[in-house]
Parts: structure tokens; C-alpha cells; sequence
């Protein structure tokens, strides 16, 4: 339940709110859901992005980072407190 709610508050917030708060809402959530932060970030490019500018779509990539970090970090971090 937690997860549908992070992810549908950061989709959201991209709409009605300064995109640093969706990117806030991106980060905390990324431990629980991994993908989220590219989600937002293709998110937020496919809104706000223009062609003709000649830079490359910030957002999309920044998530892409994020989400291999966020990877990075719940592989090294145990869920249980119980040794196997």
C-alpha cells in the first residue's frame, strides 16, 4: 500500500508542484521502489522538456542514476534482522 502511495504522490506532485519536491519525493522512495526515480524523471522530461534546446533530457537522466544507485544500496542492505 505504502508503495502505490509514494508512487502516485511523486507522478502527482510533478503536475501540481515544483519539480525539487517531486524530486525529494523521488529520492525518499527509492529504497522501498527502485524504478521510481526514472519513472518520475521520464516523467518530468516528457512535461517539461524541450528539443530545440540542444541539451539532453536532465531529468530522465539524473533518475537513471538514482536507480542504479538506489539498486546499489537494497542489494548491500539486509532486510532481516535474523542471521541465515
Amino acid at each position: 500500500m505504502i508503495r502505490g502511495i509514494l508512487t502516485c504522490s511523486a507522478l502527482i506532485s510533478a503536475i501540481f508542484f515544483p519539480w525539487p519536491f517531486t524530486a525529494f519525493l523521488a529520492l525518499v522512495s527509492s529504497p522501498i521502489e527502485p524504478f521510481l526515480p526514472f519513472a518520475s524523471g521520464i516523467f518530468l522530461d516528457t512535461l517539461y522538456y524541450t528539443p530545440s534546446t540542444g541539451i539532453p533530457p536532465f531529468f530522465a537522466i539524473t533518475g537513471a542514476i538514482v536507480t542504479l544507485i538506489a539498486f546499489s544500496v537494497r542489494s548491500r542492505v539486509r532486510t532481516g534482522i535474523i542471521k541465515r
